[in-house]
């Protein structure tokens, strides 16, 4: 069995700064309804290796999910979901067998790279008027399922297709909230068939739940009182920060 929690006796320091990381990451989520992994990925990865970040963020997400439910269930496109979820499970083994077999160093590159490149092509694009056509939304999805298994940044590649579309961004928010706790179900459960989660990682879980719901009941009390343009720039802003503070550290140390 992999142990993702070795090298983890965080300092104060370290657990402060790790507590933040989250917190952040949690009221991003309940704020734009993505952004949560790629946030907690990209801050946990000064501290260790994506390897560990990964399988925990996507625990992450579905808790998340379940907590932030029932303040969406009515807004949720449910044809897209469906469509969104048969694709990410074509995509999904495939992320994960990316996740367990590639190198540490390759694997932040990546990740902060991919990071960078769609939350810019998100900040500077406009929307769009395109039909979300199951053919569309299945393509998406698939891309989707290959990043999140991966990389746990499903939720950029997702938000980047879905804002060229006349999907209402409240709609879209929903959906995705409920996309990111089927999707990441499936990955958990390929993550343990395969060894790669260990039994302490529900612990520390347990003892960040409190944090998490706090930030993102947060989160969310802003959403229902922002703009669309405020929620994506900022949150984007913040991803495109993340992304090249982080690709200068994976290449400079």
């Amino acid at each position: 069995m992999i142990d993702l929690w070795s090298g983890l006796d965080f300092t104060v320091a370290e657990a402060v700064f790790a507590g933040a990381v989250l917190a952040l990451a949690a009221f991003v989520r309940g704020y734009s309804g993505f952004g949560f992994s790629a946030v907690l990925v990209a801050g946990l990865a000064f501290m260790i290796e994506p390897l560990a970040a990964v399988p925990l963020a996507i625990v992450f997400e579905v808790v998340a999910s379940v907590l932030q439910a029932p303040s969406i269930w009515g807004e949720v496109r449910w044809r897209d979901f469906w469509v969104l979820l048969a694709a990410a499970a074509v995509g999904n083994p495939i992320g994960v067998l990316l996740l367990t077999r590639a190198d540490g160093d390759v694997l932040r590159a990546v990740t902060f790279s991919v990071l960078l490149v769609l939350s810019f092509a998100m900040l500077v694009s406009h929307r769009g008027r395109l039909a979300p056509t199951s053919v569309l939304l299945f393509v998406v999805g698939f891309v989707a399922g290959v990043v999140n298994g991966a990389t746990a940044l499903s939720g950029l590649v997702l938000v980047l297709a879905i804002s060229f579309t006349t999907i209402a961004v409240a709609e879209m928010r929903a959906t995705l909230i409920v996309y990111f706790f089927a999707s990441d179900a499936v990955v958990i459960g390929l993550l343990a068939a395969n060894g790669s989660i260990s039994g302490s990682l529900w612990n520390r879980v347990v003892i960040a739940l409190p944090l998490l719901a706090v930030g993102i009941f947060i989160g969310s009390k802003v959403f229902r009182r922002s703009t669309l343009e405020s929620v994506r720039r900022g949150t984007l802003g913040l991803l495109v920060t993340i992304s090249v503070v982080g690709l200068i550290r994976t290449f400079a140390f």
